[in-house]
């Protein structure tokens, strides 16, 4: 007799993201990245080198979400222009359906920057792929 085997839907997807207490699973994320330009300061005297300084942060973050999956009544991605109150968490999970990565990323500061609708052609047995944007302010990476 053949074993039938049960998943919940977001055991099929490697990339988990919550949104408060909210659980979303996606299959393709991308736009986690954070970027500063240095200061030089050449200081008075000293011919054999240059300080290299921290500079700020230069811009705002994007993170693209792709062929994702939810059960519940509220999908917060559809909200363009709105700011998101809670933070988003971004886990990597493995095929045994648990946490596979040593980082959890933390993203903070949301707005809704788009939503996305795939190309709908009814001549072709295609999935039909929402994608979304989320701006973010800050980004904290700790291990798990």
């Amino acid at each position: 007799m053949a074993e039938l085997i049960t998943r919940e839907p977001l055991a099929a997807y490697d990339f988990h993201v919550w949104i408060g207490e909210k659980e979303f699973g996606f299959a393709r994320v991308s736009g986690l990245a954070r970027e500063s330009e240095p200061f030089t300061y050449q200081e008075g005297g000293v011919n054999d080198r240059v300080h290299l300084l921290p500079g700020p942060v230069k811009n705002s973050g994007t993170l693209r979400l792709e062929r994702g999956v939810y059960a519940g009544e509220l999908f917060p991605f559809y909200l363009v222009g709105e700011r998101l109150k809670a933070a988003a968490r971004l886990e990597i999970w493995g095929e045994a359906n648990a946490a596979a990565a040593g980082k959890i990323y933390t993203l903070t500061g949301l707005v809704v920057k788009k939503f996305e609708v795939g190309e709908m052609d009814a001549m072709q047995n295609a999935l039909l792929i929402d994608r979304f944007e989320l701006g973010y302010e800050a980004m904290r990476v700790a291990a798990k």
